[in-house]
């Protein structure tokens, strides 16, 4: 392999650029506006986004570790695909990770939080009525990232990225209903708010744990119907004890 040249390898990148390459990357990935599988122009991207190579090069190393992008060379990349053995073995750490992070994050939390979480189910209530899925993933996912705060930041870290994996993978199969998934989903999160208010740790774990669950198996259902989610169904036996 060619050794880069000097002037390549001292180009500076512009931390600004790179932030916002990730940025928009990310959630065009998240979004579906990158499918999965798409290739990655470097040459394409940097022009649409208006950023040089050096920090469009760092942004995608930063999604390959996130695990967005998948690296097929030094200059050629793609939009990490799907697959159920991916999805099963996501829900499963998340269903793990969050239940114990919940478990870990109740007793510590004071008034104000708790009074932020009924904060969060209004505005998710609020939002699905416009029907605006973009409007009502905002303060869902952070009535999520609300429920495991705080139980660590190596821990919360892990989880805020664990759920954005889910979410690209829910965004992708699963339709929007407004009304319907109101109905079905702002329940589940009150029952965990409802755990949580009364400082029940291990209510609070397995209601997260089956909200978790429900959610996972719903998506694998339309994804793939025929594949037997072995991680899920453990995850959830170790949790709830089903």
């Amino acid at each position: 392999m060619t050794a880069p040249s000097a002037e390549v390898a001292s180009t500076p990148t512009h931390p600004d650029e790179v932030s916002r390459a990730h940025y928009t990357l990310r959630r065009a990935i998240m979004h579906g506006e990158l499918r999965p599988g798409d290739p990655l122009s470097q040459v394409e991207l940097a022009r649409k986004l208006g950023v040089s190579r050096g920090p469009l090069r760092e942004a995608l190393r930063i999604l390959q570790r996130e695990g967005f992008v998948q690296q097929e060379s030094q200059h050629r990349a793609r939009v990490t695909t799907f697959s159920h053995e991916d999805l099963d073995e996501l829900y499963a750490m998340r269903i793990s990770l969050e239940a114990l992070a919940i478990g870990i994050a109740v007793p510590r939390m004071s008034e104000a939080h708790l009074d932020n979480l009924d904060r969060l189910l209004e505005e998710m209530d609020v939002k699905a009525r416009t029907g605006d899925v973009e409007q009502w993933e905002c303060p869902h996912q952070e009535f999520h990232r609300a429920l495991v705060h705080p139980s660590g930041a190596r821990i919360e870290r892990e989880l805020a990225l664990l759920s954005d994996h889910a979410t690209r993978y829910r965004l992708a199969f699963v339709s929007w209903q407004p009304l319907e998934w109101r109905a079905e989903t702002g329940e589940q999160h009150r029952t965990i708010a409802e755990a949580v208010k009364a400082r029940d740790a291990q209510a609070a774990s397995q209601a997260l744990a089956a909200h978790l669950g429900r959610t996972a198996l719903v998506v694998l259902s339309i994804a793939s119907p025929t594949y037997e989610p072995v991680r899920i169904r453990k995850a959830l036996a170790a949790t709830c004890g089903t």
